[in-house]
């Protein structure tokens, strides 16, 4: 009863302790509470980090003995092949030695025999002989008829040089420049110029008309035939022969040149500077060195016209010029050569003697 008495008369501070009590508490909790959640989650991350390294370590070691596994399998089936390669090598390389060493002897002893082949070269070499020893004697049937043709030649040209100079031959009376009496005898000139005859100039013929006409027939020969009697309104074989053969006669204006204007007035330059009595330059008697005098209606003086203002003009720019010469027009064609073959005139105009 004591005791109840004493916490009824200590009941105010007994509520004002548990009150501070309440307070503290619910102040502090917060605190607690994230330092519980920092203590757990530690916790947690330290159980699940140490369950990850060992379900790393389980896989770690099931991926290795698979590995391991997968490894021996490749590696007995590469041994396997690396076996057969071996094997085949072997086998390929004795068949190799075989057959080598067949060939050599099929080779040595029906192909290339060496007695046989020995006979074929000494034939070759026998063969060889005799076309050289062909050609040998070919060669000074050759030289000796070059130089008979040579021979022949330097007669021929000594006969027609005799011929010509057949008035140096010695006589009786007069020995020639080939027959002194100073040799002890006459030379091979001498000699040739007795033997050959003197032959006279043939003189030169004037062809009359019916040489001409077989001269034209001879000249039928390069070309075509033509028909004795065409069929339909065409002019006679004569006429069409007589135009074939028709000489070219150009005009006066054809056959002058075509600068001869300008050299004739080249010569008439020449003539008068020849003519005239003095060479100083003419001068009038207008003088140029004064000053434009201004208009009557403007106030502006004459001014120089300027480089842009030239050429604005349309000068002509000398530089620019293929040649000195200026420009010069054509003429037109000429109808001489057009009617060339295409007319028909008289006969008698293409044997006109003018």
């Amino acid at each position: 009863m004591a005791a109840f008495l004493e916490l009824r008369r200590n009941a105010d501070q007994i509520l004002g302790e548990l009150e501070y009590l309440a307070k503290e508490a619910e102040y502090v909790r917060e605190y607690e509470n994230r330092c519980a959640v920092i203590v757990q989650s530690a916790w947690r991350g330290c159980c699940v980090r140490s369950h990850i390294k060992y379900l790393n370590r389980c896989a770690t070691l099931i991926q290795t003995w698979w590995r391991i596994y997968k490894a021996k399998a490749i590696f007995r089936r590469k041994l396997k092949e690396h076996v057969i390669q071996l094997r085949l090598k072997y086998y390929d390389d004795n068949a190799v030695k075989i057959q080598k060493i067949w060939r050599g002897y099929y080779v040595r002893k029906y192909v290339l025999d060496y007695y046989s082949r020995k006979r074929y070269l000494a034939s070759i070499e026998q063969k060889n002989e005799q076309i050289r020893t062909q050609l040998r004697d070919y060669r000074e049937y050759l030289g000796q008829k070059q130089l008979e043709q040579q021979r022949q030649e330097n007669i021929a040209k000594l006969e027609e040089e005799a011929k010509k100079t057949h008035y140096l031959v010695s006589t009786k009376v007069v020995p020639g420049i080939y027959n002194s009496k100073y040799l002890e005898a006459p030379k091979e000139m001498e000699i040739i110029l007795r033997t050959t005859k003197f032959e006279l100039p043939s003189k030169k013929v004037k062809p009359t008309r019916n040489q001409k006409d077989q001269d034209i027939a001879t000249l039928t020969k390069f070309l075509p035939p033509l028909k004795s009697k065409p069929q339909g309104p065409f002019r006679t074989p004569e006429d069409v022969r007589y135009q074939r053969y028709r000489p070219l006669k150009p005009s006066l204006r054809c056959e002058t040149d075509f600068f001869a204007t300008e050299k004739m007035r080249e010569e008439l330059k020449l003539q008068e500077w020849v003519d005239r009595i003095h060479d100083d330059t003419f001068k009038s008697g207008v003088c140029r060195d004064k000053h434009y005098p201004r208009m009557l209606v403007g106030e502006e003086p004459y001014i120089e016209p300027t480089k842009l203002e030239r050429a604005a003009l349309r000068e002509p720019n000398k530089k620019q010029w293929v040649d000195e010469k200026g420009f010069r027009s054509l003429v037109h064609g000429i109808p001489e050569f057009d009617k060339f073959e295409t007319t028909y005139v008289e006969p008698h105009f293409y044997y006109s003697t003018s």
